[in-house]
């Protein structure tokens, strides 16, 4: 399509820290503000899940007004080649039947209208800086300006409601952790009331999730470091987390050594041995990880070896 239509606003797209560390509090993070206010689906089977979403959101006081019609969108916009609104809008309607019901189809379409002069709209913003908490606070205020322009609260709420709750609280989060009059244990607590204030309870839950896959990640790196034997790891588990989440840890445990002695069998042979060793120690899902494995270790290798001076 156009991108004089909808162009990207790669300019206000911060990006939040790499990888799971997103969620560390320590880390700060910033809004990803962008043009899109729905990752996009990139593939008809992400906008099929999409679509099937869409249709079970019951549960929503609408079922339309959710991010999964503006995920549908995106894919319906994706692979435009419209050079003007009305040629856009002549071809969304010819394919909208294939993300939407009837019953949606006259309503959805007066949505995709607005949700393609909202994002014009959202070019005339001005470019952002993780390091300027006030700007970027400046540029949510001014974006929930334009989506007033374009939509009605209740639509506001339905389709970008935990977006917006999220990008609030990712700005407050930046200006506490630069914030070098607070302590660190007042920071602490200045998060967690901001976590409080704007995250949505599936946010919560994310969040309360992660970080606790984090703090295993890092105990059981600690225990390797250390060399700790499988009732070493048992105990201090158990005292952590619980009997049976010890147990599914040192389950995990027993099956990462199993794949990393098959990956030791496997790097160890030559070529024509590993075809075959691949059929026997290896289901299919399991061979399509072993060049990637293969490259991680190498990696990991080379970072342990001693440098020479």
């Amino acid at each position: 399509m156009s991108p004089k239509l909808l162009s990207p606003l790669a300019a206000i797209a911060v990006v939040v820290a790499a990888g799971v560390a997103w969620w560390q509090l320590s880390e700060p993070e910033a809004p990803a503000v962008a043009a899109s206010s729905a990752p996009p689906a990139t593939n008809p089977a992400a906008a099929k899940a999409s679509a099937v979403a869409l249709r079970n959101n019951s549960h929503a006081p609408d079922p339309l007004l959710t991010p999964d019609l503006l995920r549908i969108f995106e894919q319906m916009l994706n692979d435009s080649q419209a050079r003007d609104k009305e040629g856009l809008m002549a071809e969304m309607r010819a394919k909208i039947d294939k993300y939407l019901p009837p019953e949606w189809r006259v309503r959805g379409l007066g949505l995709l209208e607005r949700y393609i002069d909202y994002r014009n709209a959202l070019e005339a913003l001005p470019a952002a800086s993780i390091g300027d908490p006030a700007g970027l606070r400046r540029i949510l205020d001014a974006r929930a300006g334009i989506r007033a322009r374009y939509f009605a609260p209740e639509e506001v709420e339905g389709l970008f409601g935990a977006e917006e709750k999220f990008d609030r609280f990712s700005v407050e989060k930046l200006e506490i952790e630069r914030n070098k009059d607070l302590t660190p244990e007042q920071k602490r607590e200045a998060l967690a009331q901001t976590e409080k204030n704007w995250l949505t309870p599936e946010q919560l839950a994310d969040r309360a999730a992660t970080t606790a896959q984090l703090g295993v990640a890092e105990q059981t790196a600690a225990l390797e470091a250390r060399g700790a034997s499988p009732q070493e790891r048992f105990a201090e588990r158990s005292q952590q987390y619980g009997y049976e989440a010890a147990q599914r840890l040192a389950t995990l445990d027993q099956q990462e050594q199993d794949w990393q002695s098959r990956l030791s069998r496997y790097a160890a042979a030559d070529e024509p041995t590993r075809a075959q060793l691949q059929a026997q120690l290896f289901t299919p899902q399991e061979a399509l990880r072993l060049q990637a494995a293969l490259e991680v270790r190498a990696a990991n290798d080379k970072k342990k070896a001693p440098s020479t001076p």
